[in-house]
């Protein structure tokens, strides 16, 4: 019986103890009561497409819950559980049935009827010891074999299989839920105003919207700003429970997975590191400043830091240069792929109203959206002078930049920061973003037009809710 959307169980196939695919195994799955992921549609797209789909992402990111919703998919467009084979690497004791990728395919093709394709399922790839090799192996054969394979770590995935799979691969990397992700799962705004766009004609629309839903929006905000968005720690049910899933997170994922895995000898150092960039969330990297905090040297600190990149914990800035002189250059700045991890890592939960770290929370939180968000034909970076004046992102769509503003407080219809001035007269965008409390209003300062949005809604809606940007 192929096992429908609706329904709670999905069937696969999987190795039993003489690893053989002779087991049938059943998971109690109820797609709707699960979060949905906008990376599930376009893996979807491609399920008669000869790629390999490779999904990339932190631990407990819900890599595993997507290859089930994918397994889901596939049974409820009538595809037999007897095609579709799963297995979760860390769950066996030798790899030995991966050694020859030949042998392998024999293995699963004998359990095919006909010529129908079968669906592979390999999560935590990175666990066999040349899995580029083998998946290689396993595509050139052509045996009509979908591959799905899942991996925790792209310095370890981009050295063992990203080199053997040029042509052969599509990279999907999935990070902890957006804001977007978690207010659909809530399912508390009605459809009629999705796909709006904000423009003189709708601004009164959208005005009545935050009205009605920004005291909710903003709730929510809150909640990720300190929390963060790990899938665990967002079905957590209070806040304590919330503390004690980031502490096994970050303990579990930095002392182990990272430490245990790169083989880190200077543990204490690296942990201060990471201490040490969540409290300058936002502030440029000094290296120097870094080296004398916490006793190391820059070699080391570059090392980690790209370790930190590497592993979904954080992410480096570029500045938006252009020929002017007096910009800053080379410098970066750091920011978290979590808000919670960053709190949980400097230990601060505390209302986000009093803390004296308010701009950077939110400034971090809408930088991991803007991250998810982005297309591949577009990139975000910050600008700053070195006389000071400071741009919080500016966002390259189509070879205009779009500079993007973050007022914590509440905002007055066309009073802006002397930096948001100073960029404009020195690039005249046709569009400027300026976030703020509460204020939904539209102006033109000289010839760019300034769109002035809540940060809640923005981070529901992105960049993409403004017409013709």
């Amino acid at each position: 019986m192929v096992v429908l959307e609706e329904e709670s169980m999905i069937r696969y196939n999987t190795i039993d103890i003489n690893d053989l695919w002779n087991k049938s195994e059943y998971r109690e799955f109820n797609a709707e009561k699960k979060i949905a992921r906008r990376d599930l549609k376009p893996i979807t797209s491609r399920f008669d497409k000869d790629l390999i789909e490779i999904i990339i992402g932190p631990r407990q990111s819900g890599k595993t819950t997507l290859l089930f919703f994918l397994i889901n998919r596939l049974l409820f467009e009538k595809i037999l559980p007897e095609q579709i084979f799963y297995l979760n690497l860390d769950t066996i004791v030798s790899d030995s049935l991966f050694n020859n990728p030949s042998i392998f395919v024999e293995q699963l093709i004998a359990k095919r009827k006909s010529n129908k394709r079968l669906f592979l399922f390999l999560d935590e790839i990175q666990r066999l010891k040349n899995p580029g090799l083998f998946l290689k192996g396993v595509f050139d054969l052509q045996k009509n074999i979908k591959i799905f394979v899942s991996g925790s770590s792209s310095l370890e995935i981009r050295s063992k299989i990203t080199e053997f799979l040029t042509g052969r691969k599509r990279e999907t990397h999935l990070y902890p839920l957006s804001f977007t992700e978690i207010v659909n799962h809530e399912n508390n705004l009605p459809d009629t105003f999705l796909g709006t766009k904000l423009t003189k004609k709708t601004i009164t629309k959208w005005q009545k919207n935050e009205s009605v839903f920004g005291a909710y929006l903003a709730q929510k905000m809150i909640q990720t700003a300190t929390y963060g968005g790990y899938p665990a720690v967002y079905l957590a049910q209070n806040h304590d429970e919330r503390i004690e899933t980031l502490a096994e997170i970050y303990n579990s994922y930095l002392r182990k997975d990272i430490m245990d895995l790169m083989k880190i000898e200077k543990i204490e150092v690296f942990m201060k590191l990471v201490q040490t960039l969540s409290s300058q969330t936002g502030n440029l990297v000094n290296k120097a400043e870094i080296c004398s905090l916490i006793g190391s040297n820059a070699v080391t600190i570059t090392k980690f830091i790209n370790l930190l990149k590497e592993t979904y914990i954080a992410s480096l800035l570029p500045p938006y240069v252009s020929v002017k002189r007096n910009e800053i250059k080379s410098a970066h700045k750091c920011f978290f792929m979590d808000n919670g991890l960053r709190n949980f890592a400097i230990k601060l939960f505390s209302n986000i109203s009093d803390r004296p770290d308010k701009g950077a929370v939110l400034e971090n939180l809408v930088f991991t959206e803007l991250f998810k968000k982005i297309t591949l034909s577009e990139s975000l970076y910050f600008w700053r002078t070195k006389a000071g004046a400071e741009m919080d992102f500016v966002l390259i769509k189509e070879a205009n930049p779009i500079p993007i503003e973050i007022k914590s407080g509440p905002a007055v219809s066309g009073r802006y920061t002397r930096s948001f001035h100073a960029f404009l007269n020195r690039f005249s965008p046709k569009t400027a973003i300026f976030l703020n409390k509460n204020i939904f209003d539209i102006n033109c300062v000289n010839q760019t037009k300034v769109f002035c949005i809540p940060i809640h809604w923005f981070l529901l809606f992105g960049h993409e809710m403004i017409e013709n940007i």
